[in-house]
C-alpha cells in the first residue's frame, strides 16, 4: 500500500449560508478529511487527508477519489434541502515529503 497526503481548498458560491458551510466542513470530517493540523485549526475551506492506495494506484486516482469525496459531501449537504454549489476547488496530492501548518512569526 503506498500512501498519500492530499489537501484540498475549496470554495462556495457566495449564496452559501453560513450554517451548509459548517455541514460540508462536517461532512467532509465523517469521511475521514481532517480540519486541524495538530490541534490547530486549518485556513478557512481547507482539509487533509492521509489516504491508502493500492500500489498501481497513482497520484491522479487519488486526486480524483478526493473530488469524488467533495461532491459527495455538497449532494449530501444539498439532500438536507440546503442550497451549496462549489464555484472550484484546488487538490494537492503528495507522495512522500513533509506537510504542516506554517509556523506564524510571532511579535
Amino acid at each position: 500500500m503506498a500512501t498519500f497526503i492530499a489537501t484540498m481548498t475549496y470554495e462556495l458560491t457566495p449564496a452559501t449560508a453560513p450554517d451548509s458551510r459548517k455541514l460540508l466542513r462536517a461532512e467532509l470530517v465523517g469521511r475521514r478529511w481532517q480540519d486541524r493540523c495538530e490541534g490547530a485549526l486549518m485556513p478557512a475551506n481547507t482539509v487533509w487527508i492521509k489516504r491508502a492506495a493500492e500500489p498501481e494506484h497513482t497520484t491522479d486516482d487519488v486526486h480524483e477519489a478526493c473530488a469524488r469525496d467533495l461532491f459527495a459531501a455538497v449532494a449530501a449537504v444539498a439532500k438536507m434541502g440546503r442550497e451549496i454549489a462549489v464555484v472550484r476547488a484546488w487538490v494537492q496530492v503528495s507522495g512522500a515529503g513533509t506537510y504542516g501548518l506554517v509556523p506564524m512569526p510571532r511579535g
